[in-house]
């Protein structure tokens, strides 16, 4: 689900890249025109030197021009060696890594502006210290490069940086922060990922962090975070995206959350947070498009007033402690206008209530679970309205009355599961009229009669039916 939750928001990363990339390139078209000066080549080809690269994909690094080179930058007008790209193209494969030593001959690439060796296999090395002689640099991709110990302080000599990416995943042989405090250097950087670094396990993390004035991207999951300090003026008011998630805090949120006027995407999922979720940071995050709070202990009665939600296009309130009605005595609390919804995952939480018949408004929703709850009541046949649905689960709830034949024209759904309820009634061929996508159908633990014709030919092809004894033909 979480992997669904990023693929979903990766464009928006996409875009802060593209932003960066565009402003430092700008000024900076290739051109098959531009020569290349001579200490540049030679500090490129001294480099190539010093790596392995079994899929030989620095083969055009021959001859004189290294501006035609492939993964190599130049400016248009000075020939200056401004980009230099060798991102694993495949898609961090091993196959296509770059390794061996990383060599930064000094004051021989002055003008770079941008390096990526992000996804390659540099396991025998720590970040080098010679990175911090590229002055200029302003965007730097050092991700998944198999990079271990210490990250080198000498870093904070960068002062242009506008984009720093030290993330490791969960590699064994992870990055570690030895003293957060020179992070605080960059006044530049708008964009920084720390993901499964160490080091940062401490009540300091956030001073040197929150010093940075210009930070829209801040991504700090599984860094092994102890602490959300509640004491902090944070002054992140450019904040865009905040990813906090699969670390060990175990604090409530703090109030300097509903100062994130400016905030996008909050991810504090997978965490051991406590206490009642501040709705007021919803209400203060206007443009506030993903939220996943999920794995955590938090509590309230967040949805007895949907409203607040309506911008969102991700929500995730999952495995939490979560209560009250999903809707009121009217089933009106679902009204939105129209919604952006495209995910909402509820699920183990302890909802009660009926679920309310205004998912009309929800025309974009391809994600519903509301699963392992106390739901009561009818399934409404608005819920035949929701056309772009794909995944449909309301398990382990207290539904009761007939399945509504609207169902059958979610002609999108992949997924069903209105198991474990208390459900009765026909099951007919309309139910499922139009579920030509239909993969996988859980009707298990009801008091369901399926009703069809011995000629009928079911649209759909799944992959699993629970339970047998509820379709013994198929």
């Amino acid at each position: 689900m979480a992997s669904y939750f990023y693929i979903s928001f990766m464009p928006l990363l996409l875009c802060a890249l593209f932003v960066i990339q565009a402003s430092e390139l700008s000024h900076s078209k290739v051109s098959t025109n531009v020569s290349c000066i001579g200490i540049e080549r030679e500090a490129l080809l001294k480099f190539k030197d010093n790596l392995t690269d079994p899929s030989r994909r620095l083969w055009s690094w021959t001859g004189e021009d290294c501006c035609k080179w492939q993964g190599v930058t130049c400016n248009e007008k000075t020939s200056y060696v401004l980009k230099l790209n060798l991102r694993n193209p495949c898609d961090g494969l091993e196959k296509c890594s770059l390794g061996g030593k990383i060599y930064i001959a000094p004051n021989k690439l002055k003008h770079l502006k941008y390096l990526d060796l992000s996804f390659n296999n540099f396991s025998t090395q720590k970040i080098p210290e010679s990175l911090a002689s590229l002055k200029k640099l302003e965007y730097l991709n050092l991700s998944n490069g198999g990079f271990y110990g210490d990250i080198p302080h000498q870093l904070s000599n960068l002062s242009n940086l506008q984009y720093l990416d030290l993330s490791c995943g969960w590699s064994v042989n992870s990055l570690k922060i030895e003293n957060p405090r020179w992070l605080s250097t960059f006044s530049n950087l708008k964009y920084l990922d720390l993901s499964g670094t160490y080091g940062l396990d401490t009540k300091e993390w956030l001073s040197p962090i929150n010093r940075l004035s210009s930070l829209e991207f801040l991504i700090l999951s599984g860094c092994g975070l102890e602490d959300l300090p509640t004491s902090e003026h944070v002054n992140f008011t450019s904040l865009r995206f905040l990813d906090l998630s699969y670390n060990f805090m175990n604090s409530s949120i703090p109030p300097w959350f509903q100062n994130f006027s400016k905030l996008e995407h909050l991810d504090l999922s997978n965490n051991d947070l406590q206490g009642i979720f501040p709705t007021i940071i919803l209400e203060n995050s206007p443009w506030l498009r993903f939220s996943d709070v999920s794995g955590n202990k938090l509590e309230g009665e967040l949805l007895k007033n949907l409203s607040i939600f309506c911008n969102l296009q991700v929500l995730s309130l999952c495995y939490n402690k979560f209560s009250g009605r999903i809707s009121d005595i009217n089933n009106d609390a679902l009204i939105c206008g129209q919604s952006n919804l495209k995910i909402i995952d509820v699920s183990n939480n302890n909802f009660s209530g009926h679920l309310p018949n205004q998912f009309g408004n929800f025309r974009d929703l391809e994600f519903l679970d509301l699963s392992w709850n106390s739901i009561s009541g009818t399934i409404p046949t608005s819920v035949g309205q929701l056309l772009s649905l794909r995944s449909l689960q309301l398990s382990s709830n207290k539904l009761s009355g007939n399945i509504p034949e609207s169902i059958g024209q979610l002609s999108n759904l992949e997924v069903m599961d209105i198991g474990d309820n208390q459900l009765d009634g026909v099951v007919s061929e309309l139910h499922f009229a139009s579920l030509t996508g239909l993969t996988f159908l859980y009707l298990w633990w009801n008091e369901l009669v399926v009703n069809v014709s011995a000629s009928w030919v079911p649209p759909f092809q799944t992959q699993a039916i629970c339970s047998k004894e509820t379709f013994p033909e198929l």
